[in-house]
C-alpha cells in the first residue's frame, strides 16, 4: 500500500468515526430531550456530560483531518460520500437540538406563568388578610 492509499485510508476512518460520534450525540440528544421533559435532572447532567466527551474527541479528530478534506473529496468519491454523510449527521444532531430549544423554552414560559400565578395569589392573600392600618383615615356616619 502505498503513503497515498494509507493517508486515504486514515482519513476514510476518521470521517466514519466522525459520523459515529454524531450519532451518538443524536442519541443523546433524543435522551436529554426525553429527560427535559420529564424533568429528571439527573440524567439530563449525566448526559450532558456524554455530550462533552463526544464533542471533545470530535474537535480533536476534526484537527487531524486534512485541511483541504473538500479538495479531497473531488479527488475521490469515498471522501465525498463520507463528507456528505457527515454533513447528514451533524444536520440531524442541529435539528435535534432546536426541537429541544423548543422545549426548554416551552417548559420555561410554563414555569413563568406558574410563578406569577403564585405571586398574584399572594398578593391577593396579603391583601385580604391585612388587619386595617389604625392610621389610615376612616369615614364614620355619625348622624
Amino acid at each position: 500500500m502505498t503513503a497515498s492509499l494509507v493517508a486515504l485510508n486514515d482519513v476514510l476512518l476518521a470521517l466514519d468515526a466522525q459520523c459515529e460520534d454524531y450519532r451518538s450525540m443524536y442519541r443523546e440528544g433524543l435522551a436529554q430531550r426525553d429527560n427535559l421533559q420529564a424533568d429528571e435532572v439527573r440524567g439530563l447532567t449525566a448526559s450532558a456530560g456524554r455530550v462533552r466527551a463526544l464533542m471533545d474527541r470530535v474537535r480533536e479528530r476534526q484537527a487531524s483531518l486534512p485541511a483541504d478534506l473538500v479538495q479531497l473529496g473531488l479527488q475521490h468519491p469515498q471522501v465525498a460520500e463520507r463528507i456528505e454523510l457527515l454533513r447528514s449527521c451533524i444536520q440531524s444532531v442541529l435539528d435535534l437540538r432546536a426541537q429541544s430549544e423548543q422545549v426548554t423554552r416551552e417548559l420555561l414560559d410554563q414555569t413563568r406563568r406558574q410563578m406569577r400565578q403564585i405571586g398574584t395569589g399572594k398578593r391577593a392573600s396579603r391583601g385580604y388578610q391585612r388587619p386595617p392600618s389604625l392610621r389610615e383615615p376612616r369615614f364614620v356616619d355619625v348622624h
